[in-house]
Parts: structure tokens; sequence; C-alpha cells
């Protein structure tokens, strides 16, 4: 019989259903293959510390609006052109600390001509202008020929003081004079001749206070010519009138140039615009708000700026002919060492405290990877992973003396030999070659046990936790929590799902969370215990792409992550790591010179020595000392809301740029937070 109606045929459905079920229980759904929260693996590998859990994040009633990948740019350009028609003489600062025998450092002429007329006149020493030169508000950057300016000042200096002689004679014969015309008055009568004298020494006095004003007269003369001439020798100095950077030089030593004509320019740094783009569904509230702001006199629209400051590598140093394929630092609280890993078939060591190569450990073969034991672990090991799929240790206790041969371990994998960890005890480290993950005892080389082929790709990441698990990231877009034990290990969870975009994600020492490649442009700190998400960092824009490796620094504070291809190719950001629920801070943003592309990457564990060791695919070893943690934000002030574009509304906001110095095309982000 074929039913037509519908309700009819869904009542009879439900019915069949609970025919079927009548007198059983329901069954009881089961978990993800390989979830299993305490497999049976025997006794433990190592001693296991509980799980650390993740505290729910508080309730927030409104989020903020995040602008994340903002580009910072200088508003102001100011041109310095000539005052007075001339010839440049000089376009430099003084500049005591220079070489004398940097390119850059010259000497004024005129100085060099008064030294050898007067031995006791200094001459200092200037250093040569050129592009993207930082300067000063009011710093004298060049000079004109001044000579004709020079001789005036001179001359109303040599005026002024003959004046003054002239002056100071005419003044005592005044003085002389009115003692002799009152010895005159009082022989006034005495004699036909002593009215003529009476005469005479009148007509003397008033051309005795003639010269004494005509001197008056000069020296004010003198004065004005002086001030004057220094007014004038003022325009033929070339100064900043803002603080910047220069730019556009036009004009060069030895040309000529009138008044007005460019000379340079100089970018204003003091204050800095801030652009980035918002959703276009936010357009109309926040315009609102700063057509509000605008109207409320003495009452901006401010936001919260986050910047991502960028600084060269404090050390770069040229260590393989092909990349680097791994990096590690050794323990020693003191003196580490950076040991990296060279397609080349070398692994270099480098001494961070000493500046120099320590020494290479040689391979028969392109070396892989590479792993250093932890601070508790007695000797200091590395582990190196090789292209022939042997795993070699090498004993770095003594820095001054490294070893010529490695310990080779019995057993190979049958592939290149990928990734290497310690586990936190230093007793056991793991390797991964393909999907083959093989567990070592460290002390005598002896392989304890593989790992079940459960990833269906090469293994990418391993980490070993306080928990006693490991970590494994594949190639499958798994990341999988492995039980350790004594013999044998099992898969205790399971996350799936993942883009793939990074190949070696960082695990928090405490092994509460690892990182999980959400997408190319977000990245999830996800809880160990429970899978949940704690937390993230987010860039935005098509190009900006996260890849290669996202790693902990040594108290868990920082997250460094590599870009992919795109704007961050070649360049690093590191994250402040986010409180539960929260978003991670993008503190700095770290390039590699030429923009070479980053292979890989580590912190080192010594509080002492801190900083970031990182190898890139032309073989080169960076090193960056580390931002600070502290999570530190800026006031800015929304000035203008673009809605032109249909997608997006591009915000502008105006910052002062005294305190930070950011650069131009740096990066920020500004966060909107809700109107109280």
């Amino acid at each position: 019989m074929r039913v037509r109606n519908p309700l009819l045929s869904a009542a009879l459905v439900t019915a069949v259903g609970l025919a079927a079920g009548c007198g059983r229980s329901i069954p009881t759904p089961k978990p993800p293959p390989g979830d299993q929260p305490d497999p049976p693996v025997g006794d433990p590998l190592y001693t296991q510390k509980p799980d650390v859990p993740i505290q729910p994040p508080p309730p927030q009633a409104v989020e903020p609006l995040v602008i994340p990948n903002c580009t910072v740019g200088f508003e102001e350009r100011q041109q310095v052109g000539a005052e007075v028609e001339g010839k440049i003489d000089l376009l430099a600062v003084l500049d005591d600390a220079i070489d004398p025998k940097d390119s850059r450092c010259v000497y004024y002429w005129r100085d060099v001509e008064e030294a050898k007329r007067n031995p006791a006149h200094p001459v200092p020493k200037y250093r040569l202008l050129k592009d993207g030169d930082r300067v000063q508000a009011g710093q004298v950057i060049g000079r004109l020929d001044d000579q004709v300016v020079t001789t005036q000042i001179k001359a109303a200096v040599s005026t002024k003081a003959a004046a003054k002689n002239i002056l100071e004679a005419a003044a005592e014969g005044v003085k002389l004079t009115r003692d002799k015309l009152r010895l005159s008055e009082n022989v006034l009568g005495k004699g036909a001749s002593a009215l003529a004298d009476l005469l005479q020494d009148r007509i003397t006095l008033t051309r005795f206070i003639e010269n004494q004003a005509n001197a008056e007269q000069s020296i004010v003369k003198a004065e004005a010519d002086y001030d004057q001439a220094n007014v004038m020798l003022g325009k033929h100095r070339i100064k900043s009138s803002v603080n910047g950077f220069v730019r556009s030089i036009a004009k060069r030593p030895g040309e000529t140039v009138k008044a007005g004509d460019k000379i340079l320019e100089v970018q204003a740094t003091d204050t800095v615009r801030i652009e980035g783009n918002l959703d276009v569904q936010y357009a109309g509230p926040i315009i609102a708000r700063l057509e509000r702001a605008r109207k409320e006199k003495g009452k901006d629209f401010l936001v919260e700026v986050e910047p991502a400051r960028t600084f060269p590598p404090a050390r770069t140093v040229n260590l393989h002919r092909q990349e680097v394929t791994g990096v590690a630092v050794t323990a020693d609280p003191a003196r580490p060492l950076v040991v990296t890993a060279g397609a080349d078939g070398s692994a270099q060591v480098f001494d961070v405290v000493k500046g120099a190569i320590a020494g290479n450990l040689p391979h028969p073969v392109p070396v892989r990877s590479v792993a250093c034991s932890p601070p508790v672990a007695k000797p200091v090991l590395a582990v190196t992973g090789g292209d022939d799929g042997k795993v070699r240790v090498w004993d770095l206790s003594n820095p001054d003396k490294l070893p010529a041969e490695p310990r080779e371990m019995a057993d190979a994998h049958a592939a290149p030999v990928g990734a290497v960890a310690f586990s936190p005890d230093g007793r056991y480290f793991a390797t991964a070659a393909g999907r083959d993950v093989f567990v070592w005892n460290a002390a005598d080389g002896k392989k304890l046990y593989a790992l079940p082929a459960d990833h269906r790709d090469a293994v990418t990441t391993l980490s070993f936790t306080p928990q006693g698990t490991l970590v494994t990231a594949s190639k499958d877009r798994t990341i999988k929590v492995w039980k350790l034990g004594a013999d044998r290990a099992a898969v205790s969870k399971t996350v799936d799902h993942r883009a793939g975009a990074v190949d070696v994600l960082g695990v928090t020492k405490d092994g509460s969370r690892v990182v999980f490649d959400q997408d190319k442009n977000r990245l999830d700190l996800v809880g160990l215990a429970d899978k949940r998400t704690a937390g993230q960092v987010q860039n935005s824009g098509p190009t900006a792409v996260f890849g290669t490796l996202a790693l902990f620094n040594r108290d868990d504070s920082l997250l460094v992550t590599a870009g992919g291809e795109g704007e961050l190719k070649g360049g690093l950001q590191v994250w402040t790591v986010p409180e539960p629920g929260g978003r991670g801070t993008e503190a700095a943003r770290l390039y590699t010179p030429y923009r070479v592309g980053v292979t890989a990457a580590a912190f080192s564990p010594s509080a002492q020595v801190p900083f970031l060791a990182v190898g890139t695919e032309k073989g080169t070893l960076h090193l960056w000392n580390p931002p600070s943690d502290a999570k530190k934000t800026y006031t800015g002030k929304v000035v203008n809301v673009d809605s032109t574009d249909p997608r997006y509304v591009t915000v502008r906001v105006e910052m002062d740029n005294r305190e930070l110095q950011l650069l131009d095309r740096s990066v920020a982000t500004v966060i909107i937070n809700p109107e109280q």
C-alpha cells in the first residue's frame, strides 16, 4: 500500500520506531574514535602532573570592536628650503661620536682654516646627511656659504669697539672741559682774556658732547648692523622645524640655491595616522559616534591602540649553505648555545654569549630536525634527525669542546626524521619520520617502542607535556594526544578539522593548551584537557596569513608566529598569550632582512639570556631580543570614517608618536570600546 498523506507517513514511522525500541534503553552515544581520557597503557613513562584546568572567561556584556592589521603612516612632511640665495657649503649634522674613519665623517673647511690661524680653535666632526637620518626640531642640518655675512658681523663688531673708544674719549673730554669751564667762570671779570677763555671752553665742551653723541649713535648703528647680520647668518643655517626623518634630498653641497628653493624634505614623526578597515555593518554606529563627538565641545572619539613595534635582529649569522631545517637552544642558564640543523649536511653550534660559532656537528646527510634537553637534564644533549632516518645524540655539556662524533642509535626510521622532542625530565625523547613516531631512552639510546600508526599522513610536530602525554600534529590535519606508558602508548584525544596551514604547533610548558590552526588567518589556543577554545590570535586580509610555525616562549607569556606567503612572508609576529576567552595582542612584528622566508625558530629557555633564534630558507640565523610581554595600550583619536566602499569602512585614527616612535608602514591594532 502506498501512503500519500505525509502526516500519516510520519506517524507510521514514529510508531514503528517506538515499537522497535520498546523494552530497551536508548544507547549512549559513543565518543569520537580515539578519545579515551585514560587509555590502558600500563605504568606511566614518567612522573605525571595533573591536568591544568582553564578557567572560563568572565562574562562581558558588549564585546569591543577590534580592527587588526591597521597601517601606520606619517601625516606631515616639512619642505626645508633656502631662505636666502647662496651656495650650499654643508649638509651634515654635528656628531662628536662619529668615527673619523667613517666615510660620512667630514670637517667644515671654515673650522679647519680657523684652526690653522688659531690652534686652540676646535675642529668639530660632522656626519653627512642621507635619506632616512633622524633629525630634531631646531637642529642645524646644513649651512650656506656665509662669508659675506660673517664679514659684516666682524665689521659691526669692529665699528662698535671703535665707537666705544671714541665714546670713552669724548666722555673724558666732556669731563675735563667742564672742569676747565668752572675755572674760567671763577676768573671772569679779572681780565679781558678771561671772557675769551670762557667762550672757548664752552665751544670745546659742545664739540666733546657732539662727539659723545656721535659715538653713541655709531654704537647703536653697529649693534643694529650686528643684529641684522646675525639674522642673516641664521638664514644661512639650514634647520628642521619638526622631529622626523630626512627624505628627498634635492640639492647637494656645492650647488647654488635661490631663496625658496627646496633643499630636502623632513618626514614629521611626532604624529601618526593609523588606518584600518571595519565591516560595513558597523558604519552607522561608528559614524554616529564620531558626529556626536564633533558636536560636543572638548569631547573626542577616543580608541585604544596596540602597536606592533618593529626592530631589526640583534645579530645575524650566516651558518648554512642551504636552508635551516631546525633550531634548538641548550638550557645552560648563563651560556646557552643555539644548534641549527641544515639541509647542507651540518648542524652548527653558535655561542650567543661569545658571539661566535662554537663548532660544527658533521653529518653525512642533510639534517632535518634538532632538539635540546631541558634545564633539569644532565648531561646537556642535542638530538638530530637525518635524511637517512638515523637519530644521533650529541653531548654539548662542554661548550668549549664539542664532540667530533655522535652516539648513533642502532634503530633507524625508514624515512627522513622531521621532528624531535624531549620529555620534561629529559630522560626520554621522541622522533617522527613520516607517520612513524619512536620513543627513546635518552640515557642508553634504546628505542622503547613505536606509536601506533594512527595518523594518515606525516607527523610534523612532537611535544611532551607534564601530564605524561605526547602531542603530535600531522599533515592529515589532526592533533593527537597520546597517553604514554613504559611499554606502549595509546591515543587519548583527537582534535581534528585543522586548516593545515602551520606545520609546527606549540604546546604550553604546563601542558594546558596547544595551538590549533583554525584557518590561515586565525590560530586558536585549545585546551588539551577538554578540547575547548581558550583564546585566539587573528590576522585580517587575504594576504596576512600564518605559516610554518607557532611557538610559546619559556614562560608561556608570548607566542611567536611565522608568516606564510603574502605580506607576512619573511616576518614573525610576537603576540601576548591571551587570557581564557580573550584575544592575543600583537606586541611586535619582526622581519628578516630582505624578507627571506622563516623555516624554524626557538626561544631561549634561559631567563638570564633571553632571545629568539630564527632560521631562514637561505641558511641564515637571526637573533632577536624578545619584546616585553607586558600588554600596553595607547590612546588615539578617531578623526574620520570613510564609508564609500560597499564592503567596509575605513577608520582613521591620529595618535601622538613622540614616545613610541613608530615607523612608517608599521602595523597596529585599534580597539573601539563600547560607549560608557
